[in-house]
């Protein structure tokens, strides 16, 4: 029976570790893995693992995208997003702009977050990591083949 216990970024390290990802790490300790271009997505992906929260209690697992949306696609973008977020549970999709008075593109983000205070097991850790990882890839290849973003 798995055991519950802390969570921490060595969880963190120990799924990474497992699925043999060459990873890098921020400054905040947080975990970095790059892919490569995919016809599929039409893009490349990074997936983040991120212990946050002011006592690193929350597993946030966040998926960028190089993929670059003019401003004049950003309605359509954000209806993208917000049919995405109507019709599944997971990830939370929605465009990131940094400073919509002068930024010319943003990127879409994807991202989910799992309040770990009380303790995680491993085999919780990895599927919710899983779930959240894989869903975003259904995103971009439903919102590049299906959606032509």
């Amino acid at each position: 029976m798995p055991t519950v216990e802390k969570f921490s970024q060595a969880m963190l390290e120990k799924y990474v570790k497992a699925r043999g990802w060459k990873y890098l790490r921020d400054g905040d300790g947080d975990f970095r893995v790059d892919f490569a271009y995919d016809d599929s997505t039409g893009c490349e992906l990074t997936l983040w693992l991120i212990a946050d929260g002011r006592q690193k209690e929350i597993f946030y697992v966040r998926v960028a995208s190089d993929k670059r949306i003019p401003k004049t696609d950003w309605a359509r973008a954000m209806m993208i997003c917000n049919t995405w977020n109507k019709d599944r549970r997971w990830p939370k999709a929605y465009l990131n702009v940094r400073n919509p008075d002068t930024d010319t593109t943003a990127t879409i983000a994807l991202e989910q977050h799992l309040d770990c205070e009380k303790g995680i097991h491993q085999e919780l850790l990895e599927d919710f990591a899983n779930t959240i990882w894989a869903t975003s890839i259904s995103f971009w290849e439903w919102a590049h083949k299906e959606q032509g973003l």
